[in-house]
Order: C-alpha cells, then structure tokens, then sequence
C-alpha cells in the first residue's frame, strides 16, 4: 500500500515538509503577485493550488537565472530541494531551496545572506530537459504524440511547455488547444 498521499502537509502552498526527503523537479505554470509576506507565488504543473512561495533569496536566485520578467517564466522548470540547516528567528526549521533550473546557460552560484552579516554561497545546477524544437510544426507533432500517452499532470506540463514555445504563432496555437482540450476531455471521463 502506497502511504505517500496520506503524508501530504495540509497547506495552502509547497512546504519544507513536501522536499524533505525528495526534490521537487516541475514544470512552471504560472507566476503570479502574491501579498505583502509572500510578495510573489509560482503556481506549478502537477501542484494545484499548492503554489511555490520562494523567500527573497530563491527570488534573488531566480531572477540571476531567468531574469525580472517572471511573466517569461512559465514553460520553464525547476527543482525543489530541502535544506534542513534554513532558520527562522534564530532556530533551524528547515526551508525550500531552488537548486536547478532550465533554461540556464550553466551551472552558477551565489553568495547569500543566511543570517546578519553572514552570507554563504548557493549553488544552482542547470537543470537538462530534452532537446528545444523550434520549428511549430514540429512542436505541434511533439505534443500530439506525447499527449496522446500522457496522463493528466505530464499533459499539464507538456502543454504549458508546448504553448510557450507557440506564444507568437497563433494558426499553430489554435490547433494545440484543440490537441489539448481534447486529450483532456478524454482524461477526465477516465
């Protein structure tokens, strides 16, 4: 019997909790405004609802890869990792860290404040998806048979990869949502 579902944190977003003990690698859905505490909220494919809030310094780190536009995010994907030595107020209560990305052109780091006039550095790896195609058409023919396998989450983010890519060719555009709302139509009923 698989346990994994009944240990999930009760939480309005990804928590240290969820990367405890496994990475998160996901796809970007969106990247959103978030409140005055949480000043910006990722949403991610396979994440509903739960939406990554990154602390200043992932921000920091984010922005060093991909830069200020995060309306440029969605498409590309990330990992989650958890760093048990994160403190809050003096005490160690573990935190969620960006530890590599796509869409980079290699390996970085960055120095860091952990505490007051303490700084450390923080590696970022780049993080290698399969190869870009460029030509819609063919990024039109790789969705289509890549949803025609997929499940409900793997369709999320192949689409949201898909429909980046497509932003500036609208004929193509239309035909992946036609692809799209029809696979998940048929995911649905399933």
């Amino acid at each position: 019997m698989d346990l994994s579902q009944t240990v999930i944190p009760k939480s309005d977003q990804i928590n240290f909790e969820d990367v405890q003990s496994q990475a998160i690698t996901a796809v970007i859905k969106s990247v959103r405004r978030g409140n005055a505490e949480q000043p910006v909220f990722i949403d991610l494919v396979g994440y509903d609802g739960r939406p990554y809030k990154p602390s200043k310094s992932m921000r920091r780190v984010l922005v060093d890869g991909w830069g200020t536009d995060g309306h440029s995010w969605p498409g590309k994907s990330l990992t989650l990792s958890g760093d048990p030595s994160v403190k809050f107020g003096g005490v160690a209560v573990g935190g969620i860290k960006v530890t590599a990305m796509s869409d980079i052109d290699g390996d970085f780091s960055l120095m860091l404040s952990v505490s007051r006039g303490r700084r450390q550095e923080h590696r970022v790896k780049k993080l290698e998806v399969q190869k870009k195609i460029t030509d819609p058409q063919e990024i039109l023919t790789w969705f289509s048979g890549s949803a025609l396998k997929a499940d409900l989450p793997t369709l999320e983010a192949t689409y949201c990869r898909a429909k980046s890519a497509l932003s500036s060719h609208h004929e193509e555009l239309g035909k992946l949502e036609s692809v799209y709302s029809t696979r998940k139509a048929e995911l649905e009923i399933q």
